[in-house]
């Protein structure tokens, strides 16, 4: 089984659950996830949508440090370190790229999905299905789900190589 295969099932098992924030963003569901990154308060959280990819695909056996080295300007419970780490690596694939086919296992970044604008939102290609893509997320609304999503609001794709240590 390829990483992106592990990485789709771990994703899809978790937001199936599904994980549910209280009203500071955080609880025993969120723990496990929001527990890799620093924070003033231990007992308040964070929109966790990136860390729930991260907390996956460390779960998948990916090895990325927390925050990844400059350029990437932030750590990895951010949307934007995704996409630019994504950029640096020669992993990210515009929603513009016509040879493009997303695939299990895949990231996937979305614009103003949560009403934040550019890159607010990443998730987890579980499958495509006709015009439809399933995803696994984690905070659409403070709790992780299965959705399907269209092409209206991607931004792009982010697909990890299998050989990427």
């Amino acid at each position: 089984m390829s990483r992106r295969e592990t990485l789709a099932e771990i994703a899809e098992e978790l937001a199936a659950r599904p994980l549910i924030g209280n009203e500071d963003k955080y609880g025993p569901d969120l723990e496990p996830i929001l527990r890799y990154f620093p924070r003033d308060n231990p007992n308040i959280g964070f929109d966790w949508c990136a860390a729930f990819v991260y907390h996956c695909c460390t779960e998948a056996g990916l090895k990325l440090p927390v925050r990844y080295p400059e350029p990437v300007s932030r750590n990895f419970a951010w949307v934007e370190a995704w996409l630019e780490w994504g950029q640096l690596n020669g992993f990210y694939y515009p929603i513009s790229d016509p040879s493009f086919i997303p695939d299990q296992g895949d990231l996937i970044v979305f614009d103003n999905i949560v009403g934040n604008g550019p890159n607010d939102h990443i998730g987890v290609v579980l499958r495509v299905e006709q015009d439809k893509i399933i995803t696994a997320e984690g905070n659409y609304n403070n709790r992780s789900g299965i959705f399907q999503r269209t092409r209206e609001q991607i931004n792009g794709y982010i697909r990890i190589s299998d050989t990427y240590e």
